[in-house]
């Protein structure tokens, strides 16, 4: 049987009453994601920041009875009036990870795939929800896949961006998401150089003692998610299929699972 124990950390994109046709998969209606956030409430799970998982993965605490974190990557707008005032209803924190060189623009790294653009949250906004116990990361200054960046340019991806959100904000950035899900070792070692907590990566399961904090592992929850499928993530961490692939990859005598990509 896969391993699945451990703190899971949810990772979502928009929360949006027009999830989009192309890129639908990865976002929720407002309706979707208050109903997942009852299910914990009813359920009594409580929600943790990412640097208690880091305890958790370091050894330094167990994991806490039914805890979960959430995460929101890229930084969207909808946050504001879709997602906060639900978490404050139900008393739940949660991270936001911001492109910062796109605050206050669009996905423009979407562009591609013809949904029509989806505006980013301000510096101001984000101030602000910081102000309300919102943690804020780093989702890099541009979005791109960071092992196709030449040295130079991920330097400015992850120790810029880690700067200029502390400029703007006056916060201390401790969390990184990788832009797709990808990372290479460079990325690791620049994580640690610019002092960086943790990493959230695209690998499913759950964030036990012995988890890289910089290969924190998420579960994506997209808009196919239903009441029995969300429930499933929250026990162990992967969807279905997912479980299913790992679970033979692990019979077959891989030892460890594969990096599960997503959007992010």
């Amino acid at each position: 049987m896969l391993e699945s124990r451990g703190v899971k950390i949810l990772m979502y994109h928009w929360i949006s009453g027009n999830p989009g046709q192309r890129l639908r998969h990865w976002g929720l209606t407002p309706d979707q994601f208050r109903s997942q956030m009852r299910a914990l409430h009813e359920g009594g799970y409580r929600t943790i920041p990412l640097s208690e998982v880091v305890e958790v993965a370091s050894g330094a605490r167990p994991a806490p009875p039914r805890s979960i974190s959430l995460t929101f990557d890229d930084g969207y707008r909808d946050f504001l009036e879709e997602v906060a005032p639900v978490l404050e209803e139900y008393g739940f924190s949660a991270t936001i990870f911001l492109v910062t060189d796109r605050v206050g623009e669009s996905n423009t790294w979407d562009a591609r795939h013809g949904d029509p653009p989806r505006p980013l949250l301000s510096w101001r906004e984000a101030g602000e929800l910081a102000t309300r116990g919102i943690e804020l990361g780093s989702h890099g200054r541009t979005h791109r896949p960071l092992p196709s960046v030449h040295q130079g340019d991920l330097r400015e991806e992850i120790l810029s961006s880690k700067q200029i959100m502390e400029d703007r904000l006056g916060i201390r950035v401790r969390h990184f998401s990788y832009p797709h899900g990808l990372f290479d070792d460079r990325c690791l070692s620049l994580l640690r150089e610019a002092g960086y907590e943790s990493a959230c990566a695209d690998i499913r399961g759950g964030n036990r003692e012995g988890t890289d904090p910089f290969q924190l592992r998420r579960s994506l929850i997209t808009c196919h998610e239903t009441q029995w499928s969300f429930a499933f993530k929250l026990r162990t961490g992967f969807g279905m299929r997912e479980w299913a692939v790992s679970s033979l990859a692990t019979l077959a005598g891989q030892t460890t699972p594969a990096p599960l990509r997503g959007m992010s």
